[in-house]
């Protein structure tokens, strides 16, 4: 007796491609959670490097580097410090890149040739990147996604004598352990930034906005910054010219965005934006927040060395309480 052998049907085979694509569709989440989660923690350690480095720096010279080696026009006043050395720079050869940092003269700007454009500045750093941030578009090598803390001021113009040298890296003034009386496991030292996407249209996510007057020094109130939020994003919207898509595209660069933050917004908070009206970058005093493509808030860096997740919904005061160094706050937990 001859027995045939019976083919599938074809509602037999839809039922078992749609059961595979649920399959396919339960398991992908959990597949890009896990990526997302070994991402996550290599841009932990990339910090945790720079930590490093940075303690070393100071054991060798008993100081953080500068903000910015430039030149400083006048006293109290800014001339060319927008093309000066970078803190990233001046850790070279903390994170194994004596060679890079042997190829630098540092008697000449960051943005110029031998430095740049071709030079050593284009080199691409993996400790200065975390890898949950995309590669934007049309982009040279030498690029960015860690920033050094400027503390809960404006910024770029946070060295006047006004009292907002309240963080530990400024212009013109020179900081270490001993400044940071909140102590060092309580005061923000970096955290990351999300690079610019280098498109012209407007994307309140990674660019930020210049020419958009603001009038506090340190620590503006949530009311403050609501307001500025939205003049900065009505301002990009009228004048799309005004925002600037070029986030963290030198490593070499002092200037806001480059390599440095502030702390006046929670991480992903409020529009990044900028009070100079005739800066092509971000050598202007404005709100410059920590940014991350990570779920729920963004990597820092304490100045002790150790690295925290910090919550997109922390508390305003709590957050520019971390980021000053000598205000004498009491903060919970964060």
């Amino acid at each position: 007796m001859v027995f045939r052998r019976r083919a599938f049907t074809l509602i037999e085979l839809l039922v078992v491609i749609a059961i595979i694509a649920v399959l396919i569709a339960l398991l992908l989440p959990a597949v890009q959670q896990a990526r997302e989660a070994a991402r996550r923690t290599q841009c932990k350690n990339q910090l945790k490097q720079l930590g490093i480095a940075l303690h070393n720096y100071h054991d060798t010279y008993k100081v953080f580097p500068q903000q910015t080696y430039g030149t400083q026009a006048a006293a109290g006043s800014y001339g060319t410090e927008w093309g000066g050395n970078s803190v990233h720079t001046m850790l070279l050869p903390y994170i194994d890149q004596a060679t890079v940092y042997n190829q630098y003269n540092l008697n000449l700007y960051s943005y110029q040739t031998p430095n740049r454009s071709p030079g050593p500045g284009d080199t691409n750093i993996a400790t200065f990147i975390c890898p949950s941030d995309t590669n934007p578009p049309g982009v040279g090598p030498g690029q960015n996604t860690f920033c050094w803390s400027t503390g809960p001021n404006l910024g770029w113009d946070g060295s006047q004598t006004n009292g907002s040298v309240v963080g530990p890296f400024h212009l013109h003034v020179t900081l270490g352990i001993r400044d940071i009386v909140d102590g060092t496991s309580n005061t923000i030292a970096a955290a990351e930034i999300i690079r610019g996407d280098n498109v012209a249209t407007f994307n309140p996510q990674q660019d930020f906005v210049r020419a958009v007057p603001n009038t506090w020094i340190t620590k503006p109130t949530q009311a403050q910054l609501v307001a500025y939020d939205a003049a900065c994003k009505a301002h990009a919207a009228a004048t799309p010219g005004d925002a600037i898509s070029s986030a963290g595209f030198h490593w070499a660069s002092p200037m806001m965005y480059d390599t440095m933050m502030n702390t006046v917004s929670p991480p992903n908070g409020y529009q990044a934006c900028h009070s100079c009206t005739g800066c092509g970058a971000g050598d202007g005093a404005g709100v410059w927040p920590a940014r991350s493509r990570h779920t729920g808030g963004a990597t820092h860096l304490m100045c002790d060395g150790s690295v925290r997740f910090i919550s997109n919904n922390v508390d305003i005061n709590t957050y520019q309480s971390i980021g000053s160094i000598n205000g004498n706050e009491t903060v919970g937990e964060f």
